[in-house]
This record gives structure tokens, sequence and C-alpha cells, in this order.
């Protein structure tokens, strides 16, 4: 899933340059396949290390140790990139002490909206805001069987929004309740039964005739409920497949540098805003990627794999740990 990973960070890095496909946002479509992979990542994580109430804040524990090393890198060096080379922008007036002290959490940035934290100082990180909050609630939904429940909650929310009785935009992309349930698609195809299958299959077939009324003009078309839609009939079989495939050592490292392409094209984008202030064509777009590549590749090397390391001496030190009798048990 590595190379999907990747060409899922670049789209949202090409969206980020005004490119569309077919009048779609490719960056929406990709981050909602980012939502399904997640699902599917941390149910796995779940049941395989953390399934057990005891265990919940060590899942936050390893959550944070795979998010932060690589997002507080690129906070900071956007921070300088903007107050040494952008001063006077939008981006420098989002540069206050209030704001940066809101995005060390990662949690508020899925609430800039609302203004929790500033949007400008790394625009993407706003869905790992996202994320945190799906983090939050996950092993308990999986530990207590909730997730039926706030499947149904969850496409709820998302068609009162998606018909335009409430903010299409926040309540059917951005915020957890109406995007609860793509997640889950992710989860549901975890080990699935036949009926998370259904369910997966289901969901999919309902958004493909979602986003075919809506192209149509049988639904209007609203902030991103096309993107979306069809991220779900895109993402939930690509994901389903690509599970079935066997490791490669080349997806495995094409993976490796999509988080830093996801978080740091951005703050190349503003380093060469500085210096060449031109139109996004297509040879800027090339060396947009061929940067945010290296310098992904570097941050990787340096930073985010001392940090794997680390999460996965973590796991298995809670293995160890269960492995050992308690005092008072013999070994048998």
């Amino acid at each position: 899933m590595g190379a999907y990973r990747l060409l899922l960070a670049v789209l949202v890095a090409v969206s980020h340059m005004g490119k569309t496909f077919a009048g779609l946002n490719p960056g929406v479509i990709a981050v909602i396949s980012f939502l399904i992979i997640s699902g599917f990542v941390m149910t796995s994580l779940i049941e395989r290390n953390y399934k057990a109430s005891e265990k919940v804040r060590l899942f936050y524990t390893d959550r944070a140790l795979r998010l932060y090393p690589q997002f507080l890198l690129y906070f900071f060096i956007s921070c300088a990139v903007i107050y040494f080379l952008l001063p006077g922008t939008p981006q420098a007036a989002d540069l206050t002490l209030k704001n940066i002290a809101a995005s060390l959490p990662i949690v508020p940035l899925g609430f800039y909206m609302f203004g929790a934290a500033g949007s400008q100082i790394l625009p993407p990180a706003w869905s790992l805001g996202l994320e945190m909050c799906f983090y939050l609630v996950i092993p308990f939904l999986i530990l207590y069987k909730a997730r039926g429940v706030a499947f149904v909650l969850s496409v709820a929310v998302f068609m009162v929004a998606s018909l335009g009785y409430i903010n299409a935009d926040l309540y059917g992309y951005r915020l957890l309740p109406g995007v609860l349930f793509m997640f889950l698609c992710g989860s549901y195809l975890y080990k699935p039964q036949a009926k998370d299958l259904a369910i997966a299959a289901g969901t999919t077939v309902a958004a493909a005739l979602m986003f075919t009324a809506i192209m149509a003009g049988l639904i209007e078309r609203r902030p991103f409920n096309a993107e979306v839609t069809a991220g779900i009939v895109l993402g939930v079989p690509a994901v389903y497949l690509l599970t079935k495939l066997r490791f490669h050592r080349v997806d495995e490292l094409l993976g490796n540098i999509s988080y830093g392409v996801f978080l740091n094209h951005f703050v190349v984008m503003y380093f060469l805003r500085a210096f060449w202030p031109v139109a996004y064509d297509g040879h800027i777009v090339a060396a947009v990627l061929t940067l945010s590549f290296l310098l992904s590749g570097v941050s990787y090397y340096y930073v985010e794999r001392p940090a794997l390391k680390l999460r996965h001496a973590f796991r298995a030190g809670i293995r160890y740990g269960e492995s050992q009798p308690r005092v008072g048990e013999t070994a048998s």
C-alpha cells in the first residue's frame, strides 16, 4: 500500500498547486482514501497490540510517536520560512504565539475553522487533527463493539450535510461526525466477515449512485460532496485489493516517504514562492514534487526511522510484558 499512499500524497500536493481533474479536486479524493487506510491500519494495530481498556493510553502513545517527529520538524521549518522569507503575507499574520501553541497538540488543527488554531502555517495538517480525533474514539468503538451504531450516526450526519441542510464542507468532509463512517469502512476491511464486506460494498455502491446523481445535477453540487463520494468509490475497493498484496521492499520505500511528502510540500511551496512567485506550471509542479521527495527521504532517514525503531521497541515491550507471569503465577 506504500505506492498508493505516495500517490495520494502527490495528489494532495498538486491540488494545493491549483490542479484539478475533470473539475474535481484530487486532494479531497485522496484524503478520503487516507481516512479509509487509517481505519484499516488502526483496527489492525488495536487488534494485534492494544485490545484492552488498560492499553488505550499505550495506543495513544504509539500514535504520538508516529505523528509527531516529522510533524514537528516540518511545522517549525515552515514557521522559520514564513518568518524570514514571507513577511507581510497572510501566512505571516497567522504566525502568532497563540496559533503556534494551539497547533502543537495537533487536535486543534482539525478545528481551525472555529478559530482553534491557525491554518496557514502547515495547511495539510488540519487532516492530522481529524486523524487524532479518530484515534481518540476508535479504541472504544472496537472494545465496546459500537462501530455499527457509530457508522449509522455518521452516515446520517454526512447525508444531512451533503444535501445542504448543514454545512457540507464542515460536516461532510472536515469534522469527524460526518466522516467517521469512512474511517470505519477501512476498519471493516480488516479480517472482514461477510457482514463487514457487505457494509463496505454497500457504502461504495451508495456513494457511486450519489456521485452520479451529483454530477447529473439531480443532487445539488456543494463543497466537495462530489469529491468525497468519488473518494469513497475509489478508496474502498483500492484499499481492499491492496491489502491482499504481499509485502515488497520497493512498496515499503515509497510508503516511507509518503508522510513527509504530505507534510512538506507546502514548506517547499512557501520557500519557492519567496524567490520565484510564479504560477504553478508543469515545471514548477515538478520542481516542488522533486524537492518534496528529496526532503522526505532525508527526514525519513534521520527523523522518522529512529522514531520507528522506538515505536517497534515500545510495542515489543508491551508484548513481552504480556508474556511474563504475574507475581504468584507459575510459568504454566
